[in-house]
């Protein structure tokens, strides 16, 4: 289980040092996340997703992970509008919420842990194809700089943002079940290996100069954050796995561990990438992160 922490702390922690020392200049993570928005992360969302079967999305582990997932956003977003935290906060906030670290934590602590990568595919498929599609939308429309545009040009918005077509192209290739060759897929696959490696770079990066306390205006929205993704996602998946679906004990391990994974490296990169609340999904990632070791360990012992 510790493999594939340490893994992923080892590649943080050049991130760290490369921030620290300033080695790629004052727009360092500005360039990167830039080269993973614009290429790595879309073609990693395609080569994933239209190489799954849309359908593993409706497989009971995958069912609870969506609806736990959902659930906690839609606290977030409920908490964020009657505080009035924005519209990007909140979107942010409940991202940091919803989105798992299912890709670079989530797919070795699958492998290691669980005997196979195909526990996170139903994660993985939601969270790029119909998660943060959503959101980024969301984050272009309500960009302040941008001016005020026509509907047609507000109803485009999710098709001009490379990650979002991409994801958008990658279902539609899935659900015809169109196999392609491998001399389409292989050249983004290749590509697609900047983003694990990167977003965990930004990610380390991001973490230089980041205070331990946050502005007021900060606390809240993070402490909401980590309460709902680290206690109450897993509680609520749990709940279901045993209550509701009726899953040995296996499964509800799965489904719990699943839960338990932290906040996405990428929610960090969107949100230096929009420029919005890069304190909350910095501060929410990096807690997460330490509370899921403990976490998981405790679980495994739990559940036998």
């Amino acid at each position: 289980m510790l493999k594939g922490f340490f893994v992923v702390g080892v590649v943080l922690l050049v991130g760290y040092v490369l921030g620290k020392t300033n080695a790629l200049g004052p727009h360092g993570t500005k360039v990167l996340s830039s080269l993973t928005f614009m290429v790595g992360l879309p073609s990693l969302m395609f080569s994933t997703i239209a190489s799954r079967h849309i359908s593993d999305i409706l497989s009971p582990t995958g069912l609870i992970s969506v609806v736990t997932a959902v659930a906690v956003m839609l606290v977030f977003a409920l908490v964020g509008l009657i505080s009035h935290w924005g519209f990007r906060r909140t979107t942010i906030g409940a991202l940091a919420t919803g989105i798992v670290n299912s890709t670079n934590l989530g797919v070795p602590l699958s492998n290691y842990i669980l005997g196979s990568t195909t526990y996170v595919v139903p994660i993985m498929l939601f969270q790029l194809a119909i998660l943060t599609p959503i959101a980024l939308t969301v984050l272009d429309l309500t960009d302040p700089d941008k001016s005020k545009v026509s509907i047609w040009r507000t109803l485009a918005t999710p098709f001009r943002n490379p990650v979002t077509v991409a994801a958008i192209l990658g279902v539609v290739v899935s659900a015809l079940g169109v196999e392609l060759p491998s001399w389409t897929l292989d050249p983004l696959k290749l590509v697609a290996q900047l983003a694990v490696p990167l977003m965990l770079i930004i990610f380390g990066m991001s973490l230089h100069g980041l205070s331990a306390g946050q502005g007021v205006g900060d606390r809240a929205p993070t402490a909401l954050a980590v309460v709902l993704k680290s206690v109450v996602q897993p509680a609520l998946a749990w709940v279901l796995a045993v209550f509701v679906f009726h899953l040995d004990a296996f499964s509800t391990f799965v489904v719990t561990a699943c839960a338990i994974l932290p906040t996405g490296q990428n929610v960090v990169l969107y949100a230096v990438r929009y420029g919005a609340a890069q304190k909350i999904a910095q501060s929410t990632a990096v807690t997460t992160s330490t509370l899921a070791v403990p976490l998981l360990l405790a679980a495994a012992w739990v559940m036998g």
